[in-house]
């Protein structure tokens, strides 16, 4: 689980970041093709960004997407190991 997926409005505002997203790389790209600069390390960039924005954010809506043990939730009986 990510923190704070658990509020009621993180899927709302995780479909707002996902679709911005998607609109502000679109449009950076037609800018960058506009200005004839868009190149090979320019498209790995938007695409880099892409990556470190979107997943996050799919999980979040879709929480069967994360492939890791689920970690249970901290409750009055367990002890925390670190210090």
């Amino acid at each position: 689980m990510l923190p704070g997926d658990h509020k009621p409005w993180a899927k709302t505002v995780a479909r707002i970041v996902i679709c911005a997203t998607i609109i502000g790389l679109i449009v950076l790209a037609f800018v960058f093709k506009a200005y004839n600069t868009l190149h090979i390390p320019e498209i790995v960039g938007l695409f880099l960004l892409f990556l470190t924005i979107v997943p996050p954010n799919l999980a979040i809506l879709y929480p069967w997407l994360l492939l890791g043990k689920q970690i249970p939730p901290h409750g009055p009986g367990t002890k925390s190991t670190a210090r």
